[in-house]
C-alpha cells in the first residue's frame, strides 16, 4: 500500500520538476533551437546566421551532434557577443553534455528547466550579465563537472544546491554578488580541483572542512569578500594545491605555517590584509614557488635569507609591511627574477647586486625604506628592465652610466636620495622611457640635451636638485606634459628653455600639461611664447628674477588655465584686466610678492567656476575691496595683505557665498569701519560641522613632524594626470610669515591687522568654532573682549594687541581656548587679574605688556588682594576693600565734625566766621579796607533812609 502511494506521488513530482515530461511531448531538437535563437535580441557577429530550417541543424555554428545518433551534444555559442536572454527550451536537448555561453552579453535569470539535462557535463555561463538567485532545481545536475558562472550579477546566498552536485571538478562563482559564508558543505566534494568564490560579498570565517578537498589544485577566495578571523589549519591538508589567492578578504592573524606543507605550491597571494607575525620558516620547503604576494599587511621581522635562495622564484611582492634588516644578498641569483617589489617597509642596507642576474628582471620598487649605498651598476646593463621605483631612501652615489640606455626602460623614480653626479651620457635615439623622476637629490651640472629628443618622455621631474645649466639642443621631439624644475640654480631667460618651444605648442595634441621653473634665477621678462602653449594647465614661474610686466596674453589664458603662480618676482605695472569673457577655468592665481599696482581686475569675476586660491599680498595695488568676486562661491584663500587697499568693506551685502572660504587676510591696508560681522554669516568653512570641530588636528608650523603636511609631493588639487601640486599659500600665522603648499580644512584663519577698523569686536565670531588664527591686531577696536571668543575652541593662535580694548580679560577666553598657543593682548587698556588657568599661565609678559591694569603673573605687579593675604578672593564679587573704605569714612566723618557746628549752632557759627574773617584780612589788608568802607557808605544809608521815613510821617 505504500508503495502504491509513493510512486504516483514520485512520478507527480517528476512532471513538475522536467518540463519535457510536464508538458507531455518533447520538441525536435532544430525547433528547440530555433526557440534558442529567437531569444538572442542582438547578433552582431551573425554567428547564428546559418540556424535557419533549410539546413540540418547538425551544421549550424556552435553546434555539436553525436556521429551516429546525430543528437546535439554540445551547444557552443562562446565569445559572439550576443544580447539576449537563454531560452528555457534547452530542456529539450536531451542529449546535451556542454552547453557554453561564455563571453556574450546575455541577462536574465537561468532557466530552472535547464535541471533536466542529466547528461549536462559542462555548464559555462560565464562573463554574461545572468542575474537573480541560483536555481535549487540545478541540484538535480548529478554528473555536472564544470559549472561557470565568472563574472555575472547572481546575488543571494552562496548557493548550497551546488554542494549537491557530487561530481564537480571545476566550479567558478567569482565575480557576481553572492553573500552569506562559506558553509561547511563546501569540504565535501571528492574530485574537486578548482574552487573560485573571489570578489563577492562574502563574510564569517574560513570554515576548517575547507581541508577536506584534498585534490584541488587551484583555490580563489579573496578579493572584496570579508571574512572574519585567518586562513584555517587544515589549509596544508591542501598536498595538491598549487595556486592559493586569498588576497584583500580581511584575513587576520599570523600566516599558518601548515601552508609550509603545500609543496606542490607555485603561486601564494595573501596580500592586502591584516596579517601579523613573521614569514613562516616553513616556507623554505616552497621549492617550486614562483610567485609569493604578501604586500600590504602588517608583517614584521626580517625577509628570510631563504627567499633569495628559491630556485623558480619569479615575482616577489612583500612591500606595505613592517619588514626590517637587510634585503637577502643572493635574491635573484637564480636567474629567473621578473618582478620585485620590497617599497614601503623598514629595510636598511644595500641593495642586492644580483637582482638582474638572468637579465629577466622587468619591476623593481625598493622606495620607500632607508637603503643606502649605490645603485649596482648591474642594474645599468639590464636591458629586461620596465621600471625602476627607489625613491625615498638614502641612496648614494651617481646614476649607473648606461641607465637611461635601456632599451626596454619606461619609467626611473629616484627621487628623494642623496644620488650626486651629473647626468650620464646617453644617445639612443628609440628610448621608450615616459617617466623619469630624479628631484630631490644632488645631482649638479646641466640638464643634457638629450632628454629633450627623448621621443616618447611625458613626465619629467629633476626639481631640488644644483642643476646649474641647460644644454638646448637644435632640435626636439617631445611629448612632454609634466616639467618641473623647481628649486635648482637654472638661470638665463626663459625663452631658451627648449620645451617651450618644442613641447607645449599650439600644435600639441595633448590636452593638459603642467610646466614649473619655480625658485631658480631665471631673468629678463615673462616671454609670450608661453601663450601659444594652450595646453598647458598649471604654470609655476614663481621665486626668480623675473621683471617687466605680466603679458595680457597670458592672463588671457585663464580660460585654458588652472593654475598661474607668478609670485616672489620683481615684476611691475598692472594686472591687465583680460580674463576670459567665454570662460575662465582659474583655480588659482598667485601674485603675491611683486611690485604691481593700480587696480584688481574686475573681470576676475568671470573665473565663478572654480576659483579656489587668489593671493595678490604684499605688492602695491590701490583699489577698494574687491565686492565683484562675493558670488565666487569656490573661493577658498583670499589674500590682498601689505598693499593700499582702502575704505570701507561694508559693500559686501547677505548673499556672499563664501561657504568655502578657509584663508581670508585683509592685513595691512588701509581698510576702515567697523566689523563686518553680518557679513560674515555665510563663511561655513571657518564654523565647521560637529565632525570637524571633534576631529580637528593641529600642527605646529615651526615643527618638521607636524601633521600638517606642506610638501609638494603629497597630493594635491586635480590638475593634468599624474600632477602632484599643490597651492603655495603665504600665511602669517604665530607671528611667522610661512608658505603653505597644500590646504588643509583645519586650516582657517582671518587677519584684519593693521588696518583702522573701529567699534566693538562682535561676539558672534564666537560661532567661528574650526577658526585656527584670529588676528585683529592694529586696528582702533574699542570695548570689552567678547566672551563668546571662548568658544573657539579649535583657535591656537589669537592676536589683539594694539588696540584700545578695556575691561578684564574674560575668564571664558581661558577657559575655552584649551589649544591656544599663541598670544597677544598688549598695548590695549585691559584692568585686573590675568587668569591663571589651563593655557593662559605659559604665556610670556610679552602677551601681556601695555596694559597698566593688569596684575598677576606673568606680570611684575601684584594684584592688591595678593598682598592682603590668601583669604582675599581674586574673583569674588563681595569682596570688601577696606583701604578705599577706610578713607571714604575718615573723609565722611572730619567733615561733620567741622561743618554740623556751623550749621546747627548760631554762637559758633559767629564765633567761627569772626575768627575766618580775621585771618583773610591779616592776609589781605586792602580786602579789609575796602570791605570797612563799603560797610561805612552802607550804614549812612541806611541813616538817611530812616529820617526821610520819620519825617514824612510827620
Amino acid at each position: 500500500m505504500k508503495m502504491q502511494f509513493l510512486l504516483p506521488l514520485l512520478l507527480l513530482c517528476l512532471l513538475h520538476v522536467h518540463p519535457t515530461l510536464s508538458g507531455g511531448y518533447l520538441l525536435p531538437e532544430n525547433k528547440a533551437l530555433l526557440s534558442v535563437k529567437s531569444s538572442i535580441t542582438d547578433d552582431p557577429e551573425s554567428a547564428l546566421s546559418t540556424w535557419n530550417a533549410s539546413t540540418s541543424h547538425c551544421n549550424w555554428k556552435g553546434i555539436t551532434c553525436h556521429p551516429s545518433r546525430r543528437r546535439v551534444t554540445v551547444l557552443d555559442l562562446s565569445g559572439h557577443g550576443l544580447s539576449g536572454t537563454l531560452s528555457p527550451d534547452l530542456a529539450h536537448l536531451r542529449f546535451l553534455s556542454k552547453l557554453s555561453v561564455a563571453s556574450n552579453q546575455l541577462s536574465g535569470a537561468i532557466p530552472t528547466e535547464l535541471s533536466s539535462l542529466s547528461a549536462l557535463r559542462v555548464l559555462n555561463l560565464s562573463m554574461n550579465s545572468f542575474n537573480g538567485t541560483f536555481p535549487s532545481q540545478l541540484s538535480l545536475l548529478k554528473n555536472l563537472q564544470v559549472l561557470d558562472l565568472y563574472v555575472n550579477l547572481m546575488t543571494g546566498d552562496l548557493p548550497l544546491a551546488i554542494t549537491q552536485m557530487p561530481n564537480l571538478r571545476h566550479l567558478n562563482l567569482g565575480d557576481n554578488s553572492f553573500s552569506g559564508r562559506i558553509t561547511s558543505q563546501f569540504g565535501q566534494w571528492k574530485f574537486l580541483e578548482y574552487l573560485d568564490v573571489s570578489h563577492n560579498n562574502l563574510s564569517g570565517p574560513i570554515p576548517q572542512e575547507i581541508g577536506n578537498l584534498t585534490n584541488l589544485r587551484e583555490l580563489y577566495i579573496g578579493n572584496s569578500n570579508t571574512y572574519e578571523g585567518g586562513i584555517p589549519s587544515e589549509i596544508g591538508n591542501l598536498a595538491e594545491l598549487v595556486f592559493f589567492e586569498a588576497s584583500d578578504c580581511n584575513l587576520s592573524g599570523e600566516i599558518p605555517p601548515e601552508i609550509g606543507n603545500l609543496v606542490s605550491l607555485k603561486s601564494l597571494s595573501l596580500s592586502n590584509n591584516i596579517f601579523t607575525g613573521e614569514i613562516p620558516v616553513s616556507f623554505a620547503k616552497l621549492k617550486n614557488l614562483r610567485l609569493l604576494q604578501l604586500f600590504h599587511n602588517k608583517l614584521h621581522g626580517a625577509i628570510p635569507e631563504f627567499i633569495g635562495d628559491m630556485p623558480d622564484l619569479e615575482e616577489l611582492q612583500l612591500g606595505e609591511n613592517n619588514f626590517t634588516g637587510i634585503i637577502p644578498q643572493r635574491l635573484g641569483k637564480n636567474g629567473k627574477l621578473q618582478r620585485l617589489d620590497l617599497s614601503s617597509n623598514k629595510l636598511t642596507g644595500t641593495l642586492p647586486p644580483d637582482m638582474c642576474f638572468g637579465n629577466r628582471l622587468e619591476f623593481l620598487s625598493t622606495g620607500e625604506n632607508s637603503l643606502v649605498g649605490p645603485i649596482p651598476d648591474a642594474l645599468g646593463r639590464c636591458e629586461s628592465l620596465n621600471e625602476i621605483q627607489m625613491g625615498d631612501n638614502h641612496l648614494n652615489g651617481s646614476m649607473p652610466r648606461d641607465l637611461f640606455g635601456l632599451p626596454n626602460l619606461t619609467e626611473v623614480m629616484l627621487q628623494n636620495n642623496n644620488l650626486t653626479g651629473k647626468f650620464p651620457i646617453f644617445s639612443r635615439n628609440d628610448s621608450k622611457l615616459r617617466k623619469l623622476d630624479i628631484s630631490d637629490n644632488k645631482i649638479h651640472g646641466e640638464v643634457p640635451s638629450w632628454i629633450w629628443r627623448l621621443p616618447y618622455l611625458e613626465i619629467l621631474r629633476l626639481s631640488h636638485n644644483c642643476l646649474e645649466t641647460l644644454d638646448s639642443p637644435n632640435t626636439s621631439i617631445c611629448r612632454l606634459s609634466v616639467v618641473d624644475l623647481e628649486s635648482n640654480q637654472l638661470q638665463g631667460q626663459l625663452s631658451t628653455l627648449p620645451h617651450i618651444r618644442a613641447c607645449y605648442d599650439i600644435h600639441s595634441s595633448r590636452t593638459s600639461s603642467f610646466f614649473s621653473v619655480s625658485r631658480n634665477k631665471f631673468d629678463g621678462n615673462i616671454p609670450t611664447s608661453l601663450c601659444n602653449a594652450t595646453n598647458i594647465r598649471g604654470l609655476d614661474l614663481s621665486h626668480n628674477l623675473l621683471s617687466g610686466t605680466i603679458p595680457q596674453c597670458l592672463i588671457e589664458m585663464s580660460q585654458d588655465l588652472q593654475v598661474m603662480d607668478l609670485g616672489g618676482n620683481n615684476l611691475t605695472g598692472v594686472i591687465p584686466d583680460s580674463f576670459s569673457n567665454d570662460s575662465c577655468y582659474l583655480e588659482t592665481l598667485v601674485l603675491n610678492g611683486n611690485q604691481l599696482e593700480g587696480k584688481l581686475p574686475k573681470s576676475l569675476a568671470k573665473c565663478s567656476k572654480g576659483l579656489k586660491v587668489l593671493d595678490i599680498g604684499n605688492n602695491r595695488m590701490n583699489d577698494t575691496f574687491p565686492c565683484y568676486l562675493k558670488n565666487i562661491d569656490t573661493l577658498q584663500v583670499l589674500i590682498l595683505r601689505s598693499n593700499q587697499f582702502y575704505g570701507s568693506i561694508n559693500c559686501l551685502d547677505a548673499n556672499i557665498t563664501w561657504s568655502n572660504l578657509q584663508i581670508l587676510d585683509l592685513a595691512s591696508n588701509h581698510f576702515v569701519g567697523k566689523f563686518p560681522i553680518r557679513y560674515f554669516s555665510s563663511l561655513k568653512a571657518m564654523m565647521g560641522t560637529e565632525r570637524e570641530i571633534e576631529n580637528k588636528g593641529q600642527f605646529d608650523p615651526e615643527d618638521p613632524n607636524s601633521t600638517f603636511p606642506t610638501s609638494k609631493h603629497n597630493p594635491g588639487y586635480v590638475l593634468p594626470p599624474n600632477v602632484n601640486y599643490q597651492n603655495s599659500v603665504n600665511v602669517t600665522l604665530k607671528g611667522l610669515d610661512l608658505e603653505f603648499g597644500y590646504i588643509l580644512p583645519i586650516l582657517t584663519s582671518l587677519d584684519l591687522s593693521c588696518n583702522s577698523f573701529d567699534g566693538h569686536i562682535p561676539g558672534e565670531l564666537g560661532e567661528f568654532k574650526i577658526l585656527y588664527a584670529l588676528n585683529l591686531s592694529h586696528n582702533a577696536f574699542t570695548g570689552q573682549i567678547p566672551q563668546a571668543l571662548g568658544n573657539l575652541s579649535a583657535l591656537e593662535s589669537l592676536d589683539l594687541s594694539s588696540n584700545k580694548l578695556i575691561g578684564e580679560i574674560p575668564l571664558q577666553l581661558a577657559d575655552g581656548l584649551t589649544f591656544l598657543s599663541t598670544l597677544n593682548l598688549s598695548f590695549n587698556q585691559l584692568v585686573g587679574k590675568i587668569p591663571q588657568i589651563k593655557q593662559f599661565h605659559t604665556f610670556l609678559e610679552s602677551s601681556f605688556e601695555g596694559n597698566i591694569g593688569l596684575c598677576d603673573f606673568p606680570m611684575k605687579k601684584k594684584c592688591i588682594q595678593e598682598e592682603l593675604g590668601p583669604s582675599a578672593s581674586p574673583y569674588s564679587e563681595n569682596s570688601i576693600d577696606w583701604d578705599f573704605l577706610s578713607a571714604e569714612l575718615g573723609f565722611i566723618f572730619g567733615f561733620g565734625i567741622v561743618i554740623g557746628p556751623l550749621i546747627f549752632w548760631k554762637r559758633w557759627r559767629k564765633h567761627y566766621y569772626k575768627h575766618v574773617e580775621d585771618i583773610v584780612f591779616k592776609m589781605f589788608p586792602q580786602t579789609y579796607i575796602r570791605i570797612e568802607n563799603h560797610r561805612s557808605r552802607a550804614h549812612r544809608n541806611q541813616g538817611r533812609q530812616a529820617h526821610r521815613n520819620h519825617g514824612g510821617r510827620d
